[in-house]
């Protein structure tokens, strides 16, 4: 007779179909964040699905999948002919002090401490030859990070560049391809912030920070959730449900939640990226306030606010770090840039400026106002004043012009 079995052979049924749904469920999770060949993932996703049991599962994990042993031992393509080498440093001498948190390399790379790498003795970040590989893109390219104890450390470079990625994997999310990550704090020292914090909307601000202070530093009292609301300006707000913040806020709320457990390391991914005018100047005041007291690696692509905020930069750009150091090294490695503000007709200023060998470009930035490039500085500040004479304008203003977003393009272009 025809219909459903029953008895035992139906529970047989049962598990049989539970046992594939898991293993099916299991290595499909694997797909996502493994290393595949031969086929895209979504092809071996079909594979999994539709060919019979167990043989698509079978293929996937013998062809389809990269071997761990294999993407540990993956030699990285030589770095493109337009990189910019960093500048050379200097080597301390004596022997490299230990360094806490240490995590293994994941390649097969000597042990080096952060001298031997060539970072200063006070890096409290530091990186050796760091890749990540995901199938055929390289996100990280051999990065060698050093963050100073105690820097605005702003990590810029444009979107795609590898920033969230290289924090992602300094804060223990992600696992490295190949190299080394050194800490000189212990890891739960290390406090991160995601681009997006989201928090319960019918959660307040105080109760948000008690249960971070609760997961990350419980030995610590009630005060230090009172301090970080102070802190990031929100204690009038305390009490206030989360679901009525707006995004600077809320954005001011996650940075209070890595510092209610009092943090050696901060990191901040995007902080101010998605914010209207007024709440990124509160978030980039916050971040000045905190300069100096904690070590603070911030990740962006506004270079106006690493220019605020940051005394040292790291430039990524393809996932290669093309430029790290102070900013004024940065910007003395550029052209020279200059703001001239006259009185009279600067069209005809702007003519008789790009007729001279020395200026690269000239903008004309609104009435009177004018923006000039040049590759010889010394001689563009002598030869411009007596040039707007001869013209006979009047000299309002002459000023540096030379910003961060000049010095950016002019080293990943």
């Amino acid at each position: 007779m025809g219909g459903w079995p029953q008895g035992p052979l139906l529970w047989v049924l049962i598990g049989v179909g539970a046992l594939v749904l898991i293993v099916d469920i299991v290595l499909l999770l694997d797909l996502r964040r493994t290393e595949v060949r031969h086929l895209p993932r979504w092809a071996w996703a079909l594979i999994i699905l539709l060919v019979s049991f167990p043989i698509g599962e079978i293929i996937y994990v013998v062809v389809g999948r990269v071997p761990t042993a294999e993407r540990r031992d993956r030699v990285l393509p030589p770095p493109p002919a337009h990189a910019t080498p960093l500048e050379p440093r200097e080597q301390p001498a004596g022997p490299a002090p230990a360094v806490d948190g240490l995590v293994p390399p994941v390649a097969e790379v000597p042990d080096r401490s952060v001298h031997d790498a060539g970072r200063p003795a006070e890096a409290v970040v530091a990186t050796a030859q760091l890749s990540k590989v995901y199938g055929d893109t390289v996100a990280l390219d051999r990065v060698d990070l050093a963050v100073p104890r105690g820097a605005t450390y702003g990590l810029i470079g444009p979107n795609g560049a590898g920033k969230t990625t290289m924090l992602s994997i300094l804060a223990g999310l992600r696992h490295p391809s190949s190299g080394e990550i050194h800490l000189g704090v212990d890891r739960r020292r290390v406090a991160v912030l995601v681009d997006t914090p989201l928090f319960e909307p019918w959660l307040t601000a105080r109760e948000i920070l008690d249960l971070a202070r609760n997961l990350v530093a419980p030995d610590l009292g009630g005060d230090s959730v009172a301090a970080a609301l102070t802190e990031v300006g929100l204690t009038e707000a305390a009490d206030r449900r989360s679901g009525g913040f707006s995004r600077g806020m809320l954005q001011r709320l996650g940075i209070a939640t890595c510092l209610v457990g009092n943090p050696d390391v901060l990191m901040l991914d995007e902080p101010s990226s998605a914010l209207d005018p007024g709440g990124r100047r509160e978030v980039l005041d916050l971040i000045g306030r905190l300069a100096g007291r904690t070590t603070i690696v911030l990740s962006t692509h506004i270079l106006a606010d690493v220019q605020q905020v940051c005394d040292v930069v790291g430039v990524i750009d393809q996932g290669r770090l093309r430029y790290q150091g102070p900013i004024a090294d940065l910007l003395a490695r550029t052209s020279s840039a200059y703001s001239l503000h006259v009185r009279g007709d600067a069209a005809v200023l702007g003519d008789r400026l790009r007729g001279e060998s020395w200026v690269t470009r000239v903008e004309l930035l609104g009435p009177g106002r004018l923006r000039v490039v040049t590759d010889d500085a010394s001689r563009a500040e002598h030869d411009l004043p007596r040039m707007v004479a001869e013209q006979q304008l009047s000299l309002v203003s002459f000023n540096p012009a030379t910003d961060l977003e000049t010095a950016f393009l002019e080293l990943t272009r």
